[in-house]
């Protein structure tokens, strides 16, 4: 029972993300905007599933999909530290 409310949490977590890259699209770096997406459409792939039943042909692509976006995020996360720490 707690489980489906963390994940409908993660859900509106996610929501609230991609509104926020889309309305600093143009005011922000790229990297920024792509950090925002690439977490929000992570938490979209993991969670989605708890909550909304699947085929079982459709689980190896979502996973797939969270494991892409979790490394894109991850490489944006590191080139805007880099960033940050470079003058």
């Amino acid at each position: 029972m707690h489980a489906d409310k963390f994940a409908y949490f993660f859900i509106a977590f996610a929501v609230v993300l991609l509104l926020k890259a889309f309305t600093i699209c143009h005011n922000s770096p790229l990297a920024n905007v792509l950090l925002y997406i690439a977490i929000a459409i992570s938490l979209l792939a993991s969670n989605i599933p708890r909550v909304i039943d699947i085929p079982i042909h459709y689980a190896a692509p979502v996973k797939r999909v969270e494991y892409f976006t979790f490394f894109i995020a991850v490489i944006c996360f590191i080139t805007l530290c880099i960033r940050h720490l470079l003058p």
